[in-house]
Parts: structure tokens; sequence; C-alpha cells
């Protein structure tokens, strides 16, 4: 399912000073930030931004802290990938980290909770061997294997720093769009990380941007969190017109055109720079289009997802939503008891229909 993000609008008095400052301008920053402040910015993901720019001594702490996280996550994630090619997995480094180390000046000023990697679906197990080793303990999920396409791999470092990984089979958990970029077709166009490490991957700058397009609409109902759409800003900023032809070619064909575009207008709204949305192709009905609309129920959402799936995969997908494995609805209710389940499977059901009647 969809995670809708509702932001706290962006605090008015340092909207425009940090459009200034972004696009290149000295900005006249406020003397002082009030903690709400700090809070809000910190949400939308661009607190290490502001203070990069401002040097406001109220975020100096926050910042430092971002520079020393950074320093410890790229460890890991060297060890974590050296792992993976031992078992002769070759895992792309996509959405956040790929991003950081890749068209920011500096990975610390793209703030991010885990590290997101995508590998082909039948290298599931390697994953899970080369990790084993290092301490890593995997999340119990759903059991929704159609609806849930990545596994979470979580370990504590020795300064008790948490680390976690999503490793992705497909691009997103949405059947509509789960394979508009396959990871076959990705690894074949990657490009290089070098600031990562050797041999470290990630998707081209076109594939990115329809990644980050497609997952801000279709995760997150076109969430306002500025940190997604200064992500998108910095990719259209950086596609020659021949790679600006690629995108809306490979666009259209994967029927995901609207999303982008709307994607697009939005980043354009907050962070300027030339009108990319203006060259998009005209294209009839798009099934993803759908999320676009944020005043649906999760009924409605869970309808269009079943739709993109085969007869069979809808009967398995919702045998699978209603009856989890035990060993995660024990987790989930705190209880021990096996004898329990089959109420908590009815309170489960019950709670879940009625779900379906919210928006989203």
């Amino acid at each position: 399912m969809v995670d809708f993000i509702h932001m706290p609008p962006f605090p008015a008095r340092f909207v425009a000073p940090l459009r200034e400052a972004l696009g290149g301008a000295r900005a006249a920053w406020p003397e002082s930030i009030t903690r709400d402040e700090q809070d809000v910015i910190d949400a939308h993901g661009m607190l290490p931004m502001l203070y990069h720019f401002s040097r406001l001594p109220e975020l100096r702490d926050a910042a430092l802290n971002a520079a020393a996280i950074e320093s410890l996550r790229l460890t890991d994630l060297r060890e974590v990938l050296a792992a993976l090619a031992s078992h002769g997995v070759v895992a792309l480094i996509v959405k956040g980290t790929a991003l950081a180390y890749s068209i920011y000046d500096a990975p610390e000023l793209r703030p991010r909770g885990d590290t997101d990697l995508l590998i082909a679906a039948n290298e599931l197990d390697r994953v899970r061997a080369a990790l084993a080793p290092l301490r890593f303990t995997e999340r119990l999920t759903s059991g929704d294997e159609l609806g849930v396409r990545q596994k979470t791999f979580e370990r504590v470092d020795r300064f008790g720093l948490a680390h976690g990984y999503d490793v992705h089979l497909d691009i997103a958990n949405p059947a509509t769009v789960a394979r508009a970029l396959t990871y076959e077709e990705m690894r074949s166009r990657a490009i290089d990380l070098p600031r990562i490490a050797a041999g470290a991957l990630a998707p081209s700058l076109v594939d990115s941007l329809l990644y980050a397009c497609i997952h801000r609409v279709v995760h997150h109902h076109s969430s306002d969190r500025l940190m997604w759409l200064y992500d998108v800003h910095l990719l259209a900023s950086r596609l020659s017109p021949n790679e600006w032809s690629e995108f809306w070619s490979r666009g259209k064909e994967r029927r995901v055109v609207t999303i982008c575009k709307a994607t697009l207008q939005d980043a354009r709204h907050w962070f300027g720079g030339d009108d990319f949305a203006s060259s998009a192709p005209a294209v009839g009905d798009e099934p993803s289009a759908a999320f676009l609309i944020r005043d649906r129920t999760r009924g409605a959402v869970l309808a269009t997802e079943l739709k993109a799936l085969r007869w069979s995969e809808r009967l398995t997908r919702l045998r699978q939503l209603a009856f989890p494995p035990a060993d995660f609805m024990k987790q989930s209710f705190g209880v021990r008891n096996r004898a329990a389940l089959p109420l908590l499977y009815l309170w489960r059901a019950l709670r879940g229909l009625g779900r379906l009647f919210r928006r989203v």
C-alpha cells in the first residue's frame, strides 16, 4: 500500500532565502530560528542544506551530527557491498544514497533513514547469505509478496548506530508501475559511484529521474516534502537535450508521463529553472495517473493495484493480505500464544475492512 506523507508548510520566512541560495544568489537569512521551525525544516529533509547556506548557529549541532553519521554509514555500506560482491550479487544503489553521492556536493546534505538497493529477484537468497555473517537480521513482513516488493535488513554497529537496508526486487510496490524500470535494463545503463567504492553502481540520470518521479507519486501521493522535489530539480537540471528525449520516450513507453510531468511542475514551482514539463509528449489514459488523486480511499488504491495483476495473482494477493504469517501476527500484536491467532486474524480482517473506506 502507498503511504501519503502529509507535510506541514515550510516556514514562510525561510522560503525566499532558501530559493535564492539554491539558485546561486546571495540570500538574506533570518537571524534566528525557532525549535518548531527546525522541526518542520528537518521533516522536509532540508535542514543540512539550510545550515550549509545560512550557518545559523542553532543548526550547527544537527549538521555536524549528519556529517558524522554519514561517515559511519559509508563505512557500513562499503562492507555490505563487498559482502554482496563476494556472493556474486551486483546491487544497484538507488534513491537517496545514489543521489547523495552523485548529484549533491556533499552526501550529508541529502538526509535519509536507510539505504536502498535494487537486485535481481532471483538473487534474494544470496543477499541473505551475504548479510547473515555481518549480523544483519531480516525484518518480518506481512507475507504480501505481490504488494511489498522489498525486504529490510538491519543491524547496529559498534558505535550503537542502526543501519537499515531496503533491498528492492522491483522499483515500486504497486503492480501498476513495479516493472516500469527493471533491474536488468537499469544495470545495463548504470553509472559508477566512485565516491562510495570501486564498482559501486547507480541508475543513469535518466533512470534516476524516472525513478524519483514514480516513487514520489506512487508511494507518497505527490507528497510536498521538499527533499524529494529538490532531488527532481537537481536531476532535471543535469539532463542534456538528448537525455530529455530519452526520458520522455521511455516515460511514454512505460505509461508514466502524466505523473512525471506533475512532479516536474511541482519541482519547478518550488525551485525554478526551465519548464522541462512543457516538452512532455501527449498521452492518453495512463493507469499510473490515478495515483495523482489524493482524495481516494485506501480501497480504491487497492483496486487499482489489483487491476494490474492477473486473476491468479489477485487471488494470491487477497489471500496473503487476509492471512499473514503467524510469526508476523504474533509480533504485530505482541502475543506469544498461538491459540489467540484466530481472534487476531478476525480482528485484523475487521480493522482492514474499515481502513478500506479511509482516505489516503
